[in-house]
Parts: structure tokens; sequence; C-alpha cells
């Protein structure tokens, strides 16, 4: 079975600006911008300490704006020179060729900018005030079906009890480890919605298991927030089960002990694409072609919404900052509109 590869926001098409003289010009989405005003920004977006993502993103959205707006205007970019006529000109150039979402990727970026701008004295107005977001249709995010959910965990289980054929009861040998290891990653990111930056970052001291609970300890989740997940008893039992295995671990330059939960077959901290190429081979075995992290955590949430779990606890488990985003797992999926109209059949 094909899934969906996780939206990759960096985008480097070009496209034609349409100006007043009907001619076009050619704007690259990714460009080079004033490095005074730009890295002012940016210099301002690291000191209220966003994340490295949000800063590439916004910085993305202020160049790409200011590349039109000189094209487009002739002038060279300055905050107040910056109209609100400009603003819903660049919206709707942007519609042309991109999706909502990415439109709105670009304008919170812009809508940073002139807020700063405004708050740093460089503009007397906002012009991005009263421009509104493009409406997305409403469409739920894409997870795993319980189907598929059972085959990629058959799958580790598999993993795990084959490599303990093959070890003959020595519980260190590499192959009784490393599959151990493997299912509790799955379990993990399926049972608490990590994100694999988080999960990556996971230490010893951030896992608390007792007999009837468990919680991880994520220290610098999104927006670098902290938050307590809870683990459930499936979670609880692969982690347990890893760490009775889980090797010493020093670096391959030497030191002192890794003390990241999850470390690698060479040693070391297990790095996040090292994890992420656990969760594909394993999802490739379970007949998931293209498995990807960040799917297992769509997973959880929708597992927790179809269990009647309200959306400020999901919320609070995913370190969601905005209950609208946890309101899109509520949102049916295809399969569960298919099985609405079914339930209205006459016939068996």
């Amino acid at each position: 079975m094909k899934l969906p590869q996780e939206l990759d926001m960096t985008i480097v098409a070009e496209v034609s600006v349409e100006v007043k003289n009907d001619t076009t010009l050619s704007v690259p989405w990714v460009v080079a911008g004033d490095p005074a005003l730009v890295e002012a920004f940016v210099t301002y977006l690291r000191a209220q300490d966003r994340s490295a993502a949000t800063i590439r993103g916004y910085r993305i959205g202020v160049e790409t704006f200011q590349t039109w707006f000189e094209q487009t205007t002739g002038q060279a970019l300055a905050p107040a020179l910056i109209t609100p006529l400009d603003v819903r000109a660049f919206k709707a150039h942007l519609q042309k060729s991109l999706k909502a979402n990415s439109v709105n990727h670009y304008l919170a970026g812009l809508r940073a900018f002139c807020a700063w701008a405004l708050a740093s004295g460089k503009a007397e107005h906002n012009p991005v005030t009263n421009i509104k977001l493009v409406k997305q249709a409403g469409c739920a995010p894409k997870w795993l079906t319980r189907t598929e959910q059972f085959a990629l965990l058959r799958a580790t289980e598999q993993a795990v009890q084959l490599g303990e054929l093959r070890a003959k009861g020595n519980a260190t040998a590499p192959s009784a480890v490393w599959p151990k290891r493997d299912r509790a990653i799955i379990r993990l990111l399926l049972a608490a919605g990590l994100r694999l930056s988080e999960a990556a970052a996971l230490r010893l001291a951030d896992v608390e298991i007792k007999p009837r609970s468990g919680v991880v300890t994520v220290r610098q989740g999104k927006g670098n927030k902290r938050r307590v997940v809870p683990l459930n008893a499936d979670a609880r039992k692969a982690v347990s089960e890893w760490l009775d295995v889980r090797p010493l671990s020093i670096p391959p330059s030497g030191g002192e002990e890794v003390t990241a939960l999850f470390v690698s077959q060479k040693g070391g901290a297990l790095s996040a694409r090292a994890m992420a190429e656990v969760v594909t081979g394993l999802g490739a075995k379970a007949g998931l072609e293209g498995l990807h992290p960040h799917l297992l955590r769509h997973s959880c949430a929708k597992n927790l919404v179809d269990q009647g779990i309200g959306i400020e606890k999901v919320a609070m488990i995913l370190g969601h900052e905005s209950l609208e985003t946890t309101r899109l797992y509520t949102m049916p999926s295809e399969a569960d509109l298919q099985a609405a109209v079914e339930a209205t059949c006459w016939e068996d």
C-alpha cells in the first residue's frame, strides 16, 4: 500500500508575476533578500526563541514577498511602503500556483514581518491586519487505519520473535537487542504522538515507568515548550523491555556514556534520520510503503479522538498550540463517510 509522503515545504519552483505593462517576471520562491532588513527581522525572531523551522519559513515568506514587491512596483522594499493592496495582490498571485496551506505559510511570514516593523518603528501601520488567510477545504490529516496499524505492530512483533530465535537465549545478542529498540520506537510514536525530533531528543531521565502508569517528558517540544505525555500499557511494556537490554553506549570518538533513550548500533544517540529509517523499514515489512514517523503522530491523534477523548486533552498530549489544529482530527475521513452511508442500507 502506497502511503502519502510528508509535505515538503521547501518550494523551489518558479512562477510568473504579472506587472502593469503586461510583461512577466520570473520570481524564484526561495530568494536572497536585503541582508540588513531580513537579518534584522531574523535576529528579532531568534531573540524571541522561535524555532529554527519557524525562522526558516518566515524568512522564505519575507524574501519571496521582497522579490515580488521590488519587481512588481520598481521600489526597494521598505516596511513603510507596503500597502494592503500590495499584500492582497501578493496573496492573489500565490493562489495561482500554490495550495491554500502553502499560501498561508507565506502570509504568516509576511504577517510576522509587518508586526515586527510596526513594533520597531519602521512603519506606522500594519498592512496585513485586515488580510484574511485563504480558507482551506475541510480535509482531515492522513493517518493509518486500524488495519494498517495492526500490520505495522505485527511486523515489529515478528521482528522481535525472529531476533530472539536467532539469539538462542542470549539476551545480549544483537539480533535480540535492536528489534526491541525498534519496537519501542514504533510503540512510543504511535501511543504518545511524539514528533520525530521530540522522540530523538529523549534521554533516559525523561522516561518514568511504574507498574500501572508511565510518562515521558518532552523538554523541548515545538516552540521549546515542555510537556509530560502519559504512556499506555503497550508503550510502557515495549519501552521497559528495551531498557532491559539497552547496551551501554559510548560515542565512536570516546567520552562519557550516552544518556539518550534510543542509541545506535555504532554507539551514540540514534539520530532523527536513523529513527525515520527504522519506521520506514518496518513499514515496508508491513506492506506500508512510504511510511514516515509523522503519520504515526496523526494516527495517535485519530485513535484518541475515536475513543471519545476531548480535543482539549488531545491537544495537551500532542502539544498543539491551537485547538483548531486538533479539531482537524475530528473531521471524518473518506472511510468514515463510506461507513456512514453503508449504515443506511436496507439490504445486507
